[in-house]
């Protein structure tokens, strides 16, 4: 039994509602043979979180070098800005990316896959642990008084330049890290269009057959 939209459904189809539909649809998948015509749906994911949480750590230990941390507090600060977005990255993208092609949707548009593929990665790998890693690190130089660092009663203004002064170093790292997770995304992405609509043409090829030996039998 394949997926199909509502204008498509045969009179004798079971009809699913989006949550039905979805579960249905990573349980086929799951149970699909051979692996190799749908890894990109299965890993793909996990690979785009990887990744991602390989950025926090290069963004964490710049700003946690630069504040002359060491070991203080290394965990405080790795957990929020690389651990989560490893773990965050593949539950959004295998919900508003890869879900969305398995159901059907927008398949007018394959460049909005891309597009929002592209977002998530770099919200939740650059964007994310850009903010989080500069405020981690100077609440912990703080506690431990590393280094000198603005008080926050100088200003909002004080402090930005500050954590720009800080971050300049790394601009270039950060654009290779920017490019790096684009590309990345944008292939993950266009493999789990190919493996969603091999899957396609697969199932369809089946049920064609199943039906002619049907009316042969």
């Amino acid at each position: 039994m394949a997926l199909m939209k509502s204008k498509e459904i045969p009179k004798d189809a079971v009809r699913l509602d989006e949550e039905e539909a979805i579960k249905y649809a990573w349980e086929f998948v799951g149970e699909w043979k051979p692996v190799s015509d749908i890894w990109a749906l299965l890993y793909g994911p996990g690979v785009l979180g990887g990744v991602n949480a390989i950025s926090g750590v290069f963004i964490n230990n710049h700003f946690r070098n630069k504040l002359k941390l060491g070991q203080y507090g290394f965990f405080s600060s790795v957990i929020p800005v690389s651990v989560i977005p490893g773990i965050l990255t593949p539950l959004f993208h295998r919900y508003f990316v890869s879900t969305n092609m398995l159901l059907m949707k927008n398949e007018t548009c394959p460049l909005c896959y891309e597009i929002r593929s592209t977002a998530i990665q770099l919200s939740l790998g650059i964007a994310y642990p850009m903010i989080l890693a500069p405020t981690a690190s100077m609440m912990l130089t703080h506690r431990y008084a590393t280094s000198r660092i603005p008080d926050l009663y100088e200003g909002p203004k004080v402090i930005f330049n500050f954590i720009r002064k800080l971050a300049r170093p790394f601009n270039g790292t950060l654009a290779f890290l920017a490019g790096a997770q684009a590309i990345t995304s944008a292939v993950i992405t266009y493999l789990e269009m190919k493996s969603t609509l091999t899957l396609k043409r697969k199932v369809t090829e089946i049920e064609k057959k199943l039906e002619m030996e049907e009316s042969f039998g």
